[in-house]
C-alpha cells in the first residue's frame, strides 16, 4: 500500500512538472504590437515580403487588429546598390491566436488564412512568419517585424568570444550622422575594428566587392571594400561578422570604408 502511495505521488508530481513546462512554453506576447510604418531595404526580395501588422494579444493567445502592406520607390545608393524606401499603405481587419509551432493560426481579411511561426526574441521585439508560399508560388507577404512603440530596435551586437566585444558599425555611422567633421577628424586614414551585419553584396568590375550594412531601418549605412569577392563569399545575408577596415571618406548618407579584412 504504502509503494502504491508512493508511485502515485511521483505520478502526480510528473504531471504537475509538465503541466507547468506546457504552462511556460505557452507564454503568449500580450499587449499590443505595431510594425514600422515606414521601412527601407536594400534587398528587394523583402519589399513584397514584408507585412504590416497592428495587433492586440490577449491573455489566452488570440489576438485581433488590422494588417497593410508597404509601398516602395527606389532610388540607386552607393556603389549601385538601391535603397527601397517603403511606406505603409491600407487597412484590413486582422484575427488569429499564438500557439506552439505549426498551430498558430492568421486569418487575413481579404487574403485568407495561414499558420505561422513567431519568435520574440526580446520582450520589446516580435517576428512573426507565414510559409512563403501561402499566397500561391510568390514570397509575398509573409513576414512581420513588430515592436511595442511601432520603432525598429537599434542592433545590439552579440559578444562573439570572451572578450570585450567590438565596437558596432551602427555607433560608427551614428557617430558620423551626430558631427560629420568631427568624426572624420578623429577616425579617417585610421583603421578600425567592427562588426556589423551583412547587408547586399555588390561585385565590382576590378574584383572586389562592396558590402552595405544598413541603420536598422534606414537607407544611411556603412559601405565596406574588399578587394577580393572571395573574402565575403562565406558570409551569409543578415550574419554577424567582424572586419578591419580604413576609414576613407563621408558623402551624403554613407561612410566609405576601404582596405578591408575578414577578422577570423
Amino acid at each position: 500500500m504504502k509503494t502504491l502511495l508512493v508511485q502515485q505521488a511521483l505520478l502526480a508530481g510528473t504531471i504537475a512538472a509538465a503541466v507547468g513546462v506546457f504552462a511556460q512554453e505557452l507564454k503568449f506576447p500580450v499587449g499590443n504590437w505595431r510594425s514600422p510604418g515606414h521601412a527601407t531595404f536594400t534587398n528587394p526580395g523583402l519589399t513584397g515580403a514584408a507585412l504590416y501588422l497592428n495587433i492586440d494579444v490577449a491573455k489566452d493567445g488570440s489576438f485581433r487588429g488590422t494588417w497593410g502592406q508597404y509601398l516602395c520607390n527606389s532610388y540607386p545608393g552607393a556603389y549601385g546598390i538601391f535603397v527601397y524606401s517603403c511606406s505603409q499603405i491600407g487597412s484590413h481587419r486582422v484575427s488569429g491566436r499564438f500557439g506552439q509551432d505549426s498551430q498558430s493560426m492568421i486569418e487575413l481579411d481579404t487574403l485568407g488564412r495561414s499558420t505561422f511561426t513567431w519568435n520574440a526574441p526580446s520582450t520589446d521585439e516580435l517576428e512573426i512568419d507565414l510559409p512563403k508560399n501561402w499566397q500561391g508560388e510568390d514570397a509575398v507577404l509573409y513576414r512581420a517585424r513588430l515592436t511595442r512603440d511601432g520603432k525598429p530596435k537599434p542592433e545590439v551586437p552579440a559578444v562573439p568570444r570572451e572578450e570585450s566585444p567590438l565596437p558596432s558599425a551602427n555607433a560608427l555611422y551614428r557617430e558620423f550622422k551626430q558631427n560629420a567633421e568631427a568624426a572624420l577628424a578623429r577616425h579617417v586614414g585610421k583603421a578600425l575594428e567592427l562588426e556589423g551585419r551583412r547587408g547586399t553584396v555588390i561585385e565590382l568590375s576590378d574584383g572586389g566587392a562592396a558590402i552595405h550594412i544598413a541603420d536598422g531601418f534606414t537607407s544611411r549605412a556603412l559601405v565596406l571594400y574588399f578587394s577580393q569577392v572571395q573574402e565575403v563569399a562565406g558570409i551569409s545575408e543578415g550574419a554577424l561578422f567582424r572586419f578591419k577596415c580604413t576609414v576613407a571618406s563621408f558623402d551624403y548618407q554613407y561612410v566609405h570604408l576601404e582596405a578591408c579584412s575578414i577578422m577570423r
